[in-house]
């Protein structure tokens, strides 16, 4: 190198460095420096971010609790208990159109049924709903009538020695997933000559338990009256499926009383600050939140979490573990109707919010993940309230129920809202 380039480089060298330590400095003090508008610092200094905040507090608008659920004819299961001390229920199975007729040795004529044989009806169970290892007895009565059989008390009027159809004595505990009970083939028959509708009412005596038939599984599943259309073996039993028309009614209304439960003890009624999910007949929860936009809309949320504060119960399955299903709400604030917004919800799976297993009889706080739900507040229309609700797995099949403190309770037992978030930084020069 010569001397003229060693000479040019020696006097460049002192400005050169003397420019990379103010630079350096000045960085260095940029990074340091609490800025009021804090937005330049973390695109200077990528090694320094936002600090994440941490939030508790009462964000629920509204919450209350509702009864009366799952609607008539919308249940994959029901509940026959006899239970004294907890629920005793009934069920009612309609078929308003017997089979008349029948193919003979398949000689494609059609015969009228005169005399049948083999009359039951095929009970299909669920056998996760089985309770009790004493003996029952299963009754089934006639429970047709030209008055308004819609109504309960009129229902339970015709179960009675006269109208008694057929029993069958079981130990719940050890029944498999169908049961058939004899029914009278003269009564039958009788109904089949008639062209008449026959509507059944299954209930437990004679000892403490339950059972949980199955009603609908994707429009079948229910129970059969099943019978042979003459006495030669050789003939292939007819199982007639549930149906019913209700004069003047729609098609959900006749769905609804196809097949249906009653009522004749149930869980206790709802108490003052209290949230009840479960129990039968079965509530749902809600709770609408209003949180700030400045979190929803302009955050990054880390965690969110709604906290309960569980109250012990006693009643039904009290020391089972039963599951919380999570409900989301969808419908616009237009819908006013709680039944209906609550009929209306998605499943909280399809939203990210998992389902929670808890025993009734426990208490305390109960910390439930909806990190999914909050995330996607700020992607709703402005009318979408920010909600979401609870229901119980098998339900109204099942008595257990979960109780919570509500908005009106103490301070310390109220719902809500614990949110991490790290408030949004845009990009400003300084």
């Amino acid at each position: 190198m010569s001397e003229r380039v060693r000479w040019s480089w020696s006097r460049l060298r002192a400005p050169l460095l003397l420019l990379t330590l103010v630079t350096s400095s000045l960085v260095a003090a940029a990074c340091t420096e609490n800025l009021e508008g804090g937005a330049a610092c973390p695109s200077l200094c990528p090694e320094q971010s936002q600090q994440v905040r941490d939030t508790t507090f009462e964000a629920v608008a509204l919450d209350t609790s509702l009864g009366g659920f799952p609607s008539l004819g919308l249940s994959a299961t029901m509940l026959l208990a006899n239970r004294p001390d907890t629920v005793v229920t009934r069920n009612i199975l309609r078929y308003d159109a017997l089979v008349t007729s029948f193919n003979p040795n398949g000689t494609g004529a059609l015969d009228s049924i005169t005399t049948i044989d083999s009359v039951y009806l095929r009970l299909p169970l669920d056998t996760s709903g089985r309770r009790g290892t004493a003996p029952v007895t299963v009754q089934v009565f006639d429970v047709d009538t030209t008055a308004s059989d819609t109504v309960p008390a009129v229902l339970r009027s015709l179960f009675r020695p006269d109208r008694l159809l057929g029993a069958l004595t079981v130990t719940p505990f050890t029944t498999g997933d169908t049961i058939k009970i004899p029914l009278s083939k003269t009564a039958v028959a009788r109904k089949i000559a008639a062209k008449a509708r026959l509507r059944l009412g299954l209930r437990l005596v004679g000892g403490t338990g339950q059972l949980r038939p199955r009603a609908f599984t994707l429009g079948t599943g229910a129970a059969t009256v099943q019978y042979d259309p003459a006495t030669d073996t050789t003939y292939r039993p007819i199982a007639v499926a549930t149906t019913t028309t209700i004069a003047g009614a729609t098609p959900d209304v006749n769905l609804a009383y196809t097949v249906y439960s009653l009522t004749d003890v149930g869980s206790p009624p709802l108490t003052a600050n209290t949230l009840l999910v479960g129990g039968y007949p079965a509530y749902r929860t809600y709770l609408r939140f209003n949180v700030p936009a400045r979190i929803t809309d302009s955050s990054t949320i880390v965690r969110a979490d709604l906290i309960l504060t569980q109250q012990r119960s006693r009643f039904g399955n009290a020391n089972d573990t039963v599951a919380v299903l999570p409900i989301v709400p969808a419908t616009t604030s237009a819908v006013s109707d709680l039944r209906r917004i609550l009929d209306l919800a998605a499943e909280g799976r399809f939203a990210g919010v998992d389902s929670t297993r808890l025993v009734p009889s426990d208490s305390g706080a109960r910390t439930i993940n909806v990190l999914a739900l909050a995330r996607n507040w700020r992607n709703l229309p402005t009318n979408v309230p920010r909600a979401l609700a609870f229901r119980i797995s098998q339900e109204g099949a099942q008595p257990a129920e979960l109780r919570f403190f509500n908005s009106k309770a103490a301070a310390g037992l109220r719902p809500k809202l614990r949110i991490t978030y790290l408030p949004k930084s845009e990009f400003v020069l300084p």
